[in-house]
């Protein structure tokens, strides 16, 4: 096995992707170890039960020991990293040290990452703020600020193409991270937040401010959910009212294909046959089509309004599966457009 050319055994790992077969090759010597691993630890997914502790025998945990190991690290042949599960203080270290190492990741999935409750004293903001950590970092997807300290560092340091924050954010966060002197008004490219406001006018406010922060940025996908403190504060024709008050905002993003807005909790639709989700998806659809044709969104491929969303396939709009809609947890905009072309 060592008289092999290099380039031979290159060749074959190029085109050896099945993972029994590469975690069984990756046994034969420390050559074809790293060959292994740069295809299996290229995607990586870390899921970590609840009870895990640093020293427990979980494969998980050798696996990541492995990862910046002196002699077998390959934590910088990850390019795209996805942690979720419960995380102590020695795990999160242990994190903390493979991301150090990642020298070439392009993606950061942590949204399903749940940290102790005094985590913000685990975070050392000097290594997070410098740009030499996580430097290929393009896409990230957390669930807030206070689950993940970070998150603000990140974004206001690295040049990110998408980034995904779940939890509600206030106006100053919102703010901060659409600031139109920083980076991210350049880079970005996919947008999914959540901003908590009072009104339906502040909703209106904060997608001017958007269109006007990120008038350099070729945005291509803007998905939005306005979270309201309690029911009853938008009404359905509050929600129609806004959306086409948004239009004008909207269509100064010339390269948008994808754009979802959503309400939360979801404004009441009074339908005169009871319950009826047709009636409700009938006029979000009206809803969907107006915004298209009075606003000149022609450049869209999917909308999404509320709990209802379409594909547009030569103007007609086709309805997608409620499974597929951008404003559940498991979506991801950069996920959805081929993270393994980065």
């Amino acid at each position: 096995m060592q008289r092999l050319p290099e380039e031979l055994v290159a060749c074959v790992f190029h085109h050896l992707h099945a993972e029994h077969a590469l975690a069984a090759s990756m046994v034969v010597n420390r050559q074809w170890y790293i060959y292994g691993a740069r295809n299996l630890h290229a995607q990586l997914v870390l899921r970590l039960p609840h009870t895990l502790t640093n020293h427990s025998p979980a494969v998980v945990i050798s696996l990541m020991r492995r990862l910046v190991s002196p002699t077998l690290s390959t934590a910088h042949l990850i390019r795209h990293l996805v942690v979720a599960g419960h995380a102590n203080k020695d795990i999160w270290t242990l994190i903390v040290d493979i991301l150090r190492h990642a020298t070439a990741l392009c993606s950061l999935d942590v949204h399903d990452l749940h940290l102790p409750p005094d985590s913000t004293a685990l975070f050392a903001p000097d290594v997070f703020s410098s740009p030499d950590f996580l430097p290929s970092l393009v896409a990230l997807n957390a669930s807030s600020r206070a689950s993940f300290p970070p998150l603000m560092s990140l974004v206001h340091t690295h040049r990110l193409h998408a980034l995904r924050v779940h939890a509600a954010m206030d106006r100053r966060d919102f703010r901060s991270i659409t600031d139109p002197a920083g980076l991210f008004a350049d880079s970005i490219e996919f947008v999914e937040l959540a901003i908590s406001v009072d009104t339906p006018g502040e909703a209106v406010q904060e997608v001017t401010h958007l269109a006007s922060a990120l008038s350099r940025a070729s945005l291509r996908g803007l998905a939005l959910q306005f979270v309201l403190d309690r029911p009853g504060l938008m009404s359905w024709p509050d929600f129609e009212d806004a959306i086409d008050q948004m239009g004008p905002s909207l269509q100064t993003f010339s390269g948008l294909a994808i754009l979802s807005i959503a309400i939360r909790p979801d404004p009441p639709m009074n339908s005169p046959h009871g319950s009826g989700d047709a009636y409700r998806e009938s006029l979000t659809r009206r809803l969907a089509e107006h915004v298209i044709a009075d606003h000149g969104l022609f450049h869209l491929t999917r909308i999404e309004l509320r709990w209802h969303g379409w594909k547009i396939e030569g103007g007609n709009l086709v309805a997608l599966s409620r499974t597929e809609l951008a404003r559940l947890p498991q979506s991801w905009m950069f996920k959805l457009n081929g993270p393994e072309s980065q």
